[in-house]
């Protein structure tokens, strides 16, 4: 399993995300998160020992001050998985931030700070209808060409044809290797979806 799918395995359960979620505000010890979440401190520390095995969260003894030390856990990655289900389009990606020192901004307001990080969360959302639109263009252009030779050929053709487009940069060879496909007969049949697509120009 590759991190892509140990990721999206750990945050699609709810419980999960929410101990996330107020983990990534501060360290909690598993009877804090049992109270906000709800939910008994058992399931939590079920829910904390899978987390931390799949290196999403660690954990350290810290003194109380009620008693004997207790187990705070953080989190301990930083990731954004994209998940794009279009027409003729599956695509899935996982980002992972460099490493990074530690930054600090000059303190304002919070009035100023809220002001801030409105501007911030509009540029973001801006990037992201850009990106939908450019998502949305690649879209067209996969379904159009598909949709053009979808009567003239089979769905073997149909198949390549999907893996040349949704992929453009992957080599033949790897793209000949992921279908279990002769180079000499795909090549062959990227010559008939050429001719295919010329005729309905």
């Amino acid at each position: 399993m590759d991190m892509m799918n140990e990721l999206l395995a750990m945050v699609e359960n709810p419980t999960r995300r929410k101990i996330i979620e107020a983990l990534t505000r501060e360290p909690h010890y598993p009877f804090q998160l049992a109270k906000e979440l709800g939910i008994s401190q058992p399931a939590v520390v079920k829910h904390l020992d899978l987390l931390e095995r799949n290196g999403l969260v660690s954990a350290h003894q810290e003194e109380s001050r009620n008693g004997p030390k207790r187990t705070v856990y953080t989190t301990t990655s930083e990731f954004t998985i994209t998940v794009d289900v279009r027409n003729g389009m599956f695509a899935a990606h996982l980002v992972v931030p460099e490493d990074r020192t530690d930054e600090k901004e000059k303190i304002e307001g919070l009035k100023e700070t809220r002001e801030n990080i409105s501007d911030i969360d509009e540029k973001i959302a801006e990037l992201e209808r850009m990106r939908s639109a450019m998502i949305r263009k690649r879209e067209t252009l996969i379904s159009s060409t598909i949709s053009a030779v979808a009567e003239g050929c089979g769905y073997r053709h149909r198949s390549l044809l999907y893996g040349l487009l949704n992929d453009p940069d992957k080599d033949l060879e790897d793209l000949s290797a992921d279908m279990s496909m002769n180079m000499n007969r795909m090549r062959e049949m990227m010559e008939e979806i050429e001719n295919i697509i010329h005729q309905r120009r």
